[in-house]
């Protein structure tokens, strides 16, 4: 029976390669999107390649599906590759065609097969350009072929919005983690309800819970990832969102409606402004 690797290759792959990286290092740093984008880990090809092939060793495999890509394979392959795989991409209007992820391909790959990917890949200067920014919203990039994917970067938002975005299981997603990254410093997000009693409560916990962190795993030495047991719902996190377009809008479309919390409504909202003006380019168009 036909596989991924039967259709697709590393090349398929070259533009939005880089986007993995920024979705790796999210997961592993604190820093911010621009002091991320100057790290050699995303910016250097030879760096980059290597720190994602250790990820791939490691099968560390999810930050991988931020590169996506189509193929016309014939109508019959597309529905059965559609169906053993997770997360690929098929839609009746052009049923020839399956859209992939990096992280289907990597997974079909011996370790030689994989180490050839990855030098092949620390050849490319490809960079990170972002398309958009608004607020704590930025658009990485993707691509317009086949029905379009595309990258998203949030910063500042709570634990709170990202357990209701990861819901969302048609999307992909590579959060900061409070295992990897220390909370040292972090602070949590103030809902816009709060008057300023009910805000200084809440700051005071805040507080609270960061000296009780810092207790925690500088003087008792307890790890980071047991330490975060303290810590407020609402803490500020970052996360890297992709998903094929088709499934981006299936979540705008339920996350803009004003039954929303405010804060996944807000960031929903920017999202989609800032993803209209590249429907139009897609191979594919779609409308929202």
């Amino acid at each position: 029976m036909p596989s991924i690797k039967d259709f697709f290759s590393w090349e398929d792959f070259k533009e939005t390669f880089p986007l993995t990286a920024i979705g790796a290092r999210v997961c592993y740093s604190k820093k911010s999107l621009e002091e991320l984008l100057k790290e050699p880990k995303v910016s250097s090809p030879r760096e980059r390649a290597e720190f994602l092939s250790k990820l791939a060793n490691w099968k560390h495999y999810s930050v991988f599906a931020h590169s996506f890509a189509y193929k016309k394979v014939g109508r019959e392959k597309a529905i059965y590759l559609g169906a053993k795989y997770f997360k690929t991409y098929w839609d009746e209007r052009k049923p020839d065609y399956i859209g992939v992820s990096l992280r289907h391909y990597l997974e079909e790959l011996t370790p030689d097969e994989q180490k050839e990917v990855f030098e092949n890949l620390s050849q490319l200067d490809v960079q990170v350009k972002p398309l958009a920014q608004e607020g704590n919203v930025t658009l990485l990039g993707g691509t317009y072929k086949g029905f379009g994917y595309f990258v998203f970067y949030i910063d500042g938002i709570s634990r709170v919005a990202t357990h209701q975005l990861v819901r969302h299981t048609t999307l992909n997603f590579s959060q900061r983690s409070q295992r990897y990254a220390t909370e040292k410093d972090n602070y949590s997000i103030v809902p816009p309800s709060y008057d300023e009693r009910a805000k200084d409560l809440f700051e005071s916990w805040d507080k609270l819970a960061n000296n009780l962190y810092r207790v925690l795993t500088e003087d008792l030495k307890i790890p980071k990832e047991d330490a975060r047991f303290i810590l407020p719902h609402g803490r500020r996190s970052s996360i890297v969102v992709s998903a094929p377009t088709s499934w981006l809008l299936d979540f705008l479309k339920k996350r803009t409606e004003r039954s929303a919390q405010w804060e996944i409504r807000n960031t929903a909202q920017t999202m989609l402004k800032l993803l209209k003006p590249h429907l139009r380019k897609i191979e594919f168009p779609l409308s929202f």
